[in-house]
Formats: structure tokens, C-alpha cells, sequence
């Protein structure tokens, strides 16, 4: 999958939606890949894990460039 494929989406789920997301955050950390992670942030969903990987960055736990991967949309229902 990740070698065809310009972006990946992940939209608010449960447990194995995090783990996905988990599994590209990982992914980007040991450079396999380099594509925008999109986050659809209804209702405020990713806003403490983006919080998080702030933090990670400002720790350095995260590389910046690896957290700019990441696009976040906040839809309000």
C-alpha cells in the first residue's frame, strides 16, 4: 500500500484507526515514507494527538519535517 499511494486519510475510528495511524507515524519516523498524513478532525477528534505530536517535536522525540506531514481539517457538525 505505501508504495502507491500520493497521501493517506484517516478519518476519527476506534482502536484499529489509531493503530493505523500509529503504524504511519512510525512509518515516517524511520523514513519509509515520506507522504501528508490528512486528518479529518470532525468535531475536534485529533486535537489532543495533535497537541501530542507538538510535544514530541518540542521533546525531541519527533523531527519537525515529520510532524509537517501531517494535515489536519477541523469540520464542526
Amino acid at each position: 500500500m505505501n508504495h502507491v499511494v500520493e497521501a493517506f486519510v484517516v478519518l476519527p475510528g476506534g482502536v484499529d484507526t489509531i493503530e493505523g495511524l500509529f503504524t504511519l507515524i512510525s512509518w515516517a519516523c524511520e523514513g519509509l515514507h515520506i507522504r501528508h498524513i490528512g486528518l479529518l478532525n470532525i468535531d475536534g477528534y485529533f486535537n489532543k494527538l495533535l497537541k501530542f505530536l507538538d510535544d514530541a517535536v518540542r521533546q525531541n522525540f519527533m523531527v519537525l519535517i515529520q510532524r509537517k506531514l501531517f494535515i489536519s481539517s477541523l469540520l464542526s457538525f
